[in-house]
C-alpha cells in the first residue's frame, strides 16, 4: 500500500466558526489511521474575507492514484452527508482538485490534477423536435386522473436523474420514476401483486403493494429482460437496503443505470399510447459539465514533505485561451484554443509527464494538436 494526500474543495458549502483554523477527523482503518483536515476557503470581499467554501485534505493508503481519489471522494462524501444533516444546508459531494503520493523514499510518485475552470463558453446541447414535444404534451393532457398524476411524476423522476451527477442517486430516480408507473403497468398488462402464500395452510394474502408491474413490462416488452430485471431489481434492493457497500456496487450501477433510465422512457411512452414506443430514439442521458483537464505523471524528488515551493502542495497553473470558434450547420460549435500550465515546483523536485487529458460532456470530441515542453532556461522540446 502506497500514501497519498486527495486535496478536494465544495462550494457554497456550511460555515466553519470564524475562530476555528483546521479541523480534524481521524477514521482507523487496517492500514492505519486515515486523517482528513478540513479548512475554511475564504475569498476576499471589500476587504472582508468571506468563507466562500471548504477544503478537504485527506491522508489514506491505497494501491493506486485512482484508488486514493474514490476512497478520499467516498470518505468526504460522507462528511458533507453528515453536515447536510446537522444544518439542513444541502452540499455537492466535493470535486477533486490535486492528488499526490507521499510514499518515503521512493524514486518516482504519482501525481494528478484536475483542471475545472478551463474558460469555454458551453452551447445547448441537445435539440428538442418540437412535433414531439407537441405529441408528448397532447397525449398527456389527454388523460384521466390519476393516471396523469402518475406519469407527470415518472417524467420530474426521470428529468431529476437526467440531472444529478450521482450515479447512485440517478439510479434511484429512475427506479422510482419506475414505481410511480407501476399501478398502470399493472393495469395495462393484466397483473395483480404478488401474493404472499402461508407455508402451512396455503392460505394467500397481499401484503402490500409489489412492483409487479414492472417486473412484466422489464420482462415482456424490453430485450434481454428477464436478466436485465433481475440484475436493477437487486440492485435496487443492494443501494436502498445497503445490503452490500456502494463502492463495490459502483461498476454494476454505472453499467445499469442507463439501461434502467431507458426503461422509464419506454415505459412512459408505452403508457401514453404512442404506437412506436419500442422504437423511439431515446437520447443517452446529458448532463452538462464544465469542460475540465487532468495532467498525470511523477514527482521526482526525495522529501515528500516539500513537493511543492515554500510550504505549498505541488501543482500547476493552467491558463486556456479560445483562438477560433466555429459554428457548423447541425448546430454544434468547433473551438480550437491554446493551453498552457505552469509547473510550481520546489527547486529540487522534477517532473514527469505521462498523460494530458481534457474532457467535455459525453458527446464532445477533441484532439490535442501538439505539445510543447518549455524549461526554465528558455529551451523547447515537443513531448
Amino acid at each position: 500500500m502506497k500514501t497519498f494526500i486527495v486535496i478536494l474543495s465544495t462550494k457554497l458549502a456550511v460555515r466553519m466558526p470564524r475562530n476555528l483554523g483546521t479541523l480534524e477527523l481521524n477514521f482507523p482503518e487496517p492500514e492505519g489511521f486515515t486523517k482528513v483536515l478540513i479548512n475554511k476557503i475564504e475569498e476576499d470581499t471589500a476587504g472582508t474575507p468571506i468563507q466562500t467554501g471548504l477544503q478537504f485534505r485527506v491522508f489514506l493508503y491505497a494501491e493506486n492514484i485512482k484508488d486514493a481519489i474514490d476512497s478520499a471522494k467516498s470518505l468526504t462524501d460522507g462528511i458533507v452527508s453528515f453536515m447536510t444533516l446537522i444544518t439542513g444546508r444541502g452540499m455537492e459531494i466535493p470535486r477533486e482538485e490535486v492528488a499526490y503520493e507521499l510514499t518515503p523514499k521512493v524514486q518516482e510518485r504519482d501525481f494528478l490534477q484536475v483542471f475545472y475552470d478551463i474558460q469555454i463558453k458551453a452551447p445547448s446541447r441537445r435539440q428538442v423536435d418540437p412535433q414531439n414535444l407537441i405529441d408528448f404534451i397532447d397525449k398527456q393532457s389527454k388523460l384521466e386522473r390519476p393516471f396523469v398524476e402518475h406519469i407527470a411524476r415518472a417524467v420530474r423522476w426521470y428529468r431529476l436523474g437526467a440531472t444529478v451527477t450521482d450515479i447512485f442517486d440517478q439510479f434511484n430516480c429512475f427506479w422510482i420514476g419506475l414505481e410511480a408507473l407501476n399501478p398502470l403497468l399493472q393495469q395495462k398488462l393484466s397483473v395483480k401483486d404478488d401474493p404472499l402464500v402461508c407455508p402451512k395452510c396455503k392460505h394467500e394474502w397481499t401484503a402490500i403493494p409489489t412492483v409487479s408491474g414492472i417486473r412484466a413490462f422489464v420482462q415482456d416488452k424490453m430485450n434481454e429482460g428477464r436478466d436485465l430485471y433481475q440484475n436493477i431489481r437487486q440492485l435496487r434492493i443492494d443501494i436502498m437496503h445497503s445490503t452490500k457497500e456502494l463502492k463495490g456496487l459502483r461498476e454494476l450501477v454505472s453499467t445499469y443505470t442507463p439501461k434502467i433510465g431507458e426503461v422509464l422512457f419506454r415505459a412512459i411512452c408505452y403508457l401514453l399510447g404512442f404506437e412506436n414506443w419500442e422504437t423511439m430514439q431515446h437520447g443517452a442521458i446529458l448532463r452538462e459539465f464544465p469542460m475540465r483537464g487532468e495532467l498525470q505523471g511523477y514527482l521526482i524528488g526525495d522529501d515528500p514533505s516539500s513537493l511543492g515551493p515554500d510550504g505549498q502542495d505541488p501543482h500547476f497553473e493552467l491558463r486556456h485561451q479560445i483562438k477560433e470558434t466555429k459554428l457548423e450547420e447541425n448546430g454544434s460549435i468547433s473551438y480550437i484554443g491554446e493551453t498552457s500550465l505552469t509547473a510550481h515546483l520546489n527547486t529540487d523536485v522534477k517532473f514527469s509527464p505521462k498523460e494530458i487529458r481534457f474532457y467535455g460532456d459525453s458527446e464532445t470530441r477533441g484532439a490535442i494538436i501538439r505539445k510543447i515542453l518549455h524549461t526554465a532556461d528558455g529551451k523547447e522540446k515537443p513531448i
